[in-house]
């Protein structure tokens, strides 16, 4: 699948995000991330992506001469700014594609990552319910991966998933929770 366009929306109604991926050949594949597993996903695809740029990236030799070190320096940040110069300008082309995994969009229960020799990331998106589970795979590059990053990001922080609301009770520096105000009148939760 050579990769068009990625999209993530938080939905509120679902409290889940929906990735969308575009294709060149006209197809879209749709993911649901729940809360639990895109903040499982993060801090492993964030650390796979850092491995990701560090294969692309030469190792500056320090013996080398100082021409050859700031050469090799450039080259490494160019290649990293590469990774990081993502269009995120451009909306999503949302149009009538083929959906080879059904127009309901596959709830991902499991991801399986691995950095491939070739410097791309693959993910395998897996739906495990009691019914014949889907699953797809995908192989992204830096950039994409780096775009992806930010994407999922900007997601979590429109969810709210990291904050607490502020009439919680529930001290962010703290693990217990404030005691309530007795003036306070009893909220219900229907």
């Amino acid at each position: 699948m050579n990769i068009h366009q990625i999209s993530v929306i938080y939905h509120q109604e679902q409290d889940r995000l929906l990735a969308r991926i575009s294709s060149q050949e006209s197809e879209e594949l749709r993911l649901w991330l729940t809360r639990r597993m895109t903040l499982s996903l993060m801090p492993v695809l964030t650390k796979t992506a850092a491995g990701q740029l560090a294969q692309q990236t030469e190792e500056v030799d320090v013996a080398a001469p100082q021409d050859v070190q700031r050469q090799r320096m450039v080259e490494n940040f160019k290649k990293e700014a590469l990774a990081h110069a993502g269009d995120f300008k451009t909306p999503y082309q949302a149009k009538d594609a083929a959906l080879p995994m059904g127009k309901e969009p596959l709830l991902v229960t499991e991801v399986k990552m691995a950095l491939l020799k070739s410097g791309k990331v693959q993910l395998d998106f897996i739906e495990k319910l009691p019914e014949p589970g889907r699953n797809v795979r995908i192989a992204i590059s830096a950039q994409l991966t780096q775009g992806l990053l930010h994407l999922l990001d900007k997601g979590i922080k429109k969810s709210q998933w990291l904050k607490l609301p502020p009439d919680s009770g529930i001290s962010e520096t703290a693990d217990t929770p404030e005691p309530p105000d007795p003036m306070e009148k009893p909220r219900y939760l229907n």
